[in-house]
């Protein structure tokens, strides 16, 4: 602001303000400077009787020269009304104290009190005493370096994020073939919100990315996966029952999001746990592991779990289809008694109590 540009000449009259901004103040020429300080000491103050009472005070000790000096500033001040009579501390161009005189001071030594707690006094009196130093800083050179290291760091961690994402993208397609597509779709759409809510605490928090947050999102994809492997494999248990795949996908998703929700649950509290108790350079880790692990429940539950319900509705995959990830023979479905003398066989359909063996095998796979 304006305050950082002015030139603080001691024997010139100032206009500045306190540190918080809430006060303003004509300055006449300083009259006692810090190096006339001799000592600030924050302590409490000490009732007649010599008891300490409660009241945080500073006690000034300054040197012979100013505290004749000081005696008399006091003197005349206590003959003027307020605020005239009270004596600002400067630091940097701005106010830090500006007490009020009560009483003639001779003696060199003087105190402020002010409603202090004991660190602010603390503080304060380390300002009185050593805010004066005479150091200046000469600019010997100057140089500019890019932070290679740490740009390289977090290339190398991009590149080790996106080849964990390609193993588990064929792992999906591996073991799930074309139930497989489900999981690339919902971690393009679990990446894409986690890329839309950094980006969008970037623009309004400042928040930056670092190789510590690019570490918690590689290991968020391991968690989202583990989620769609949950699903899958509780969908496939139903299939193996004999079930149809609408059924198997209804009494899947009921069992498998008990599982998901107690798994993303002890996940995110243990990155709650790390972000307020661990130090600075976890607390990325901590963050987009929470983030993402919230991130993965949304996404299972509102684009997973309804895209695999749409799907067991589609032929290809409600038959059974061999490279759907779902063929009833593959995965050695039973066949199951549905009543009245029926079965329900690995393709859906029925057969009779009374059907001989081949007939029922035969009908099967009708």
């Amino acid at each position: 602001g304006v305050l950082d540009n002015l030139v603080d000449d001691a024997t010139k009259p100032m206009v500045t303000c306190s540190t918080d901004g809430l006060e303003k103040f004509i300055l006449g020429p300083v009259v006692v400077g810090g190096k006339d300080i001799s000592n600030a000491v924050a302590g409490y103050q000490l009732a007649p009787n010599g008891q300490m009472t409660n009241t945080v005070e500073i006690q000034l000790t300054f040197d012979s020269a100013a505290a004749k000096k000081y005696g008399e500033l006091s003197i005349e001040m206590l003959a003027l009304p307020s605020p005239q009579n009270r004596l600002a501390s400067t630091l940097d161009s701005r106010v830090i104290v500006a007490p009020q005189f009560n009483e003639a001071i001779p003696g060199g030594q003087a105190s402020i009190t002010g409603g202090f707690t004991f660190e602010q006094a603390q503080d304060l009196a380390k300002q009185l005493k050593f805010g004066a130093l005479p150091i200046s800083f000469d600019l010997e050179t100057r140089s500019q370096i890019s932070p290679t290291l740490g740009e390289e760091q977090l290339r190398l961690g991009l590149i080790a994020g996106l080849i964990g994402l390609g193993l588990v993208v064929l792992y999906s397609l591996f073991q799930y073939h074309a139930l497989g597509l489900v999981t690339v779709a919902s971690i393009f759409v679990a990446a894409l919100l986690t890329y839309l809510v950094i980006t969008i605490l970037g623009w309004a928090q400042n928040y930056r990315l670092d190789m510590a947050g690019v570490t918690g999102l590689i290991v968020a994809i391991g968690v989202t996966a583990d989620s769609f492997i949950v699903y899958f494999e509780r969908i496939r248990d139903e299939v193996r029952e004999g079930r149809t795949l609408r059924t198997a996908v209804d009494t899947g998703w009921k069992r498998a999001r008990r599982t998901i929700l107690a798994a993303d649950g002890v996940n995110f509290l243990g990155a709650l746990v790390l972000y307020l108790l661990a130090s600075s350079s976890v607390r990325g880790f901590a963050f987009t592991l929470g983030l993402t692990t919230l991130i993965d429940i949304l996404v299972v539950f509102m684009f997973t779990h309804p895209l695999v319900a749409l799907l067991a509705r589609r032929k290809f995959f409600a038959e059974g289809h061999k490279a759907s990830g779902l063929d009833p023979e593959r995965l050695g479905a039973k066949v199951r008694y549905v009543g009245r003398g029926q079965f329900a066989g690995p393709r859906t359909a029925t057969r009779s109590a009374g059907t001989t063996p081949t007939a029922a095998s035969e009908g099967s796979r009708a």
